[in-house]
Formats: structure tokens, C-alpha cells, sequence
């Protein structure tokens, strides 16, 4: 695979589970080496399913302040000039369609609602964030929703993840994107969106096409963008589906697997 690394021009990495280790912590092997990729002027993009009010901590150990992707591709954003660069939206009213659907098919659910740079939250939904809200929870989301929304959040208690996840496919039909990354609960975004189509349109901004890109996951909500970039790349601790869809799979997270890939690319770009 070290073949062709030469042509990789920008790198879209996931944040949990590919980035950070399992506790929640970024390495200094992992931070060095996205920085020394950096240097040598290819693109490093955060691609995370967190909406942008809970990523701060991964902001500022990174420290990398240009395009992110946030919302598992519902927002891509230049962090340090604090500008949305791209959104997909769920309509207000159609928000509150949505919801009520869910309320209906998952009586026992708890909901959250993404705005573009806060959330609103039902109580429980803030012991599965890895940064607790700095707002309090609301006794239902609906008394708030008062503009358009980039995703809305399922979670429940009495379901496993996998259950949840195909219960809400079911109750939303075509009426948004269902998807989930390892955290304790599912999120449904507007049609079609999803982490390759973000990056794909960044690349286009930024004047590559997808063969120019590498992409690093490790769970379902990636496997768009393991499929879509022209080099990919899923992690040993990774969910069958995102490793198959991978041209290769790399080391575990925890082994400073992203950072060892990552040195090799730039190796491979210095004369």
C-alpha cells in the first residue's frame, strides 16, 4: 500500500476510536505526527460525529485550527476563523415531524437536537457525551426547537445500541439518515448526508479529487468515507464493516496505530 502515498494531499481522520485512544486521551505520538503532516502541507481534517459543542477538548489537544468536520458531516467549519464553511439542515418543522415519529415509535426514548454550535438535550443524554453539556437538560426537546436543526439524537436505556439503531431506521424511513459511532446513542441527519459527502465537497474547494485524499476510521458511521477516498484506512480495534470497506487495516488506537500510518505518508511525500 506504500504505493502511490506520494499523491495524498488531505487526510480526514475520525476523532473517537481512530484518533483518541480508548480513554478519550490524544497521544503526544498521535498530535506529532498530524503536525508533522501538516508541515509538510497536506490537509488534516477532523472528521467526528460530535456536533461542534462537544468537541472542544479534541480542538484544543490537536491544536489545528483549520477545517473540521463535525456532525458526522452535517457541518464543516474553519476553526480558527470560526466559520461554517458548509451545513445541511433538517427543517424545523420537519424536525418536529421527525421527532414526533420517534416519540411515537420509541415511547422509552430520551432525545437530544443539534443546533449549529449548541444542543439542546433531554436528562441522561449528558452521561454519554465524552464532555458534559455546559447547559442543563430540558424536560423535552420539542419546548425548544424553535429554528432548524443538524441532527437529532436518540438515545435509550432499554435497547442496546444495535437494537436502537435498527429501531430508528424503521420509524424514520426516508425521512432522514440514521447512523451511529460507538457512543450511547443513535443520530439521524438530513438525506444524504454523511462524513464522505463533506469531504468530498471540501476537496473540491481546496482542488483535489478523492484520490488525493486518505481517510482513517473505525466504526459504521465512517464506512462511507472508507468507500468514497482513494486511500483508506480502519483501525485494528475497527467494526467488521469499516475494515472491510478499507484498503487496509492499521494498528489499534491504544499502539499509536494512526500515528505510525500517518509518518509513513509523510515519508513517502519527502524527497
Amino acid at each position: 500500500m506504500s504505493h502511490g502515498l506520494d499523491a495524498i494531499r488531505m487526510l480526514g481522520i475520525d476523532i473517537d476510536g481512530t484518533m483518541l485512544g480508548t480513554d478519550g486521551s490524544l497521544s503526544d505520538a498521535t498530535r506529532r505526527a498530524l503536525h508533522r503532516a501538516r508541515d509538510a502541507g497536506i490537509y488534516v481534517v477532523p472528521a467526528t460525529g460530535r456536533p461542534f459543542v462537544v468537541a472542544h477538548d479534541v480542538i484544543e489537544a490537536l491544536s489545528i485550527n483549520d477545517y473540521w468536520v463535525f456532525a458526522n458531516g452535517a457541518v464543516t467549519r474553519h476553526v480558527g476563523e470560526a466559520k461554517t464553511i458548509r451545513a445541511s439542515w433538517i427543517r424545523r418543522n420537519e424536525a418536529v415531524a421527525l421527532l414526533q415519529r420517534l416519540r411515537a415509535g420509541l415511547p422509552e426514548a430520551g432525545f437530544a437536537v443539534e443546533f449549529e454550535l449548541d444542543i439542546a438535550y433531554e436528562a441522561g443524554f449528558e452521561d454519554l457525551v465524552p464532555v458534559r453539556p455546559t447547559i442543563p437538560p430540558v424536560m423535552d426537546v420539542l419546548d425548544v426547537l424553535d429554528h432548524d436543526v443538524q441532527k437529532v439524537l436518540v438515545f435509550d436505556a432499554t435497547k442496546s445500541l444495535d437494537e436502537l439503531y435498527a429501531r430508528t431506521k424503521s420509524v424514520i424511513g426516508d425521512a432522514g439518515v440514521a447512523s451511529y459511532s460507538g457512543l450511547g446513542f443513535v443520530e439521524v441527519a438530513a438525506a444524504l448526508v454523511t462524513k464522505a459527502v463533506a469531504l468530498d465537497a471540501l476537496a473540491c474547494d481546496l482542488g483535489f479529487t478523492a484520490a488525493e485524499v486518505a481517510v482513517f476510521g473505525d466504526n459504521h458511521n465512517d464506512v462511507p468515507m472508507l468507500e468514497w477516498a482513494g486511500f483508506s484506512f480502519a483501525m485494528e480495534n475497527g467494526t467488521d464493516d469499516a475494515k472491510e470497506a478499507a484498503d487496509r487495516v492499521i494498528g489499534h488506537t491504544d499502539d499509536d496505530g494512526l500515528a505510525r500510518m500517518i509518518d509513513e505518508i509523510v515519508d513517502a511525500q519527502t524527497p
